[in-house]
């Protein structure tokens, strides 16, 4: 009888959040016939971002995903195999909208955690815009899950800030939250070390 293999348990942290939040964002886990695979979509140009994704995981994982260009596509899919992944990560395979997903709850008992996944959240499925001729700008979450959308307001709100609710987005407008949102969560900056 073969010897089943026992995978590490996934330690909660800020690294373990973020990635959460890239998931939910730009990744899915899948079912395979034998395993689980975790595969997160990037713009191949972010070639910057794509190693920073393929450390959190390893960090996460303990094992280096692959990193695999798609022919004919300006896409790179950063892609894990390992068993029990979505059942370690608690968040179902398949379509993320049918599924409707959310934030698992433990991310919101630390404000840290709260933090690094809206990082993972507003790099993949968000956006910052800024006029310098009319005085506004914003940043904002789009994303199709209202259970998602309702969890990111509802996390922002917690952190005291005012977000606005859209039919298919969060969003920030208000400038000096903007700007303070963007510190926070050190938005597109993917050279800081990983804990």
């Amino acid at each position: 009888m073969p010897k089943s293999v026992i995978y590490r348990k996934l330690i909660r942290n800020e690294n373990f959040a973020e990635l959460i939040g890239i998931i939910l964002g730009d990744g899915n886990p899948c079912k395979q016939p034998r395993t689980d695979n975790l595969r997160i979509i990037c713009n191949s140009q972010d070639t910057t971002y794509i190693q920073y994704i393929a450390g959190l995981i390893k960090k996460v994982f303990y094992k280096n995903p692959s990193i695999i260009k798609r022919k004919n596509e300006n896409t790179v899919v950063v892609s894990l195999y390992q068993c029990k992944i979505s059942k370690r990560l608690a968040l179902p395979t398949g379509d993320k909208i049918r599924n409707n997903v959310g934030i698992p709850s433990w991310i919101n008992l630390d404000e840290r955690y709260m933090l690094r996944c809206l990082k993972g959240l507003f790099e993949t499925d968000g956006c910052f815009q800024e006029d310098k001729i009319n005085y506004a700008q914003y940043i904002e979450f789009k994303n199709n899950c209202s259970q998602l959308r309702e969890d990111v307001y509802n996390i922002l709100v917690k952190l005291g800030f005012k977000p606005q609710f859209g039919h298919n987005y969060i969003r920030l407008a208000k400038r000096s939250e903007v700007y303070r949102f963007k510190e926070l969560i050190d938005f597109r900056n993917y050279n800081c070390p990983l804990g």
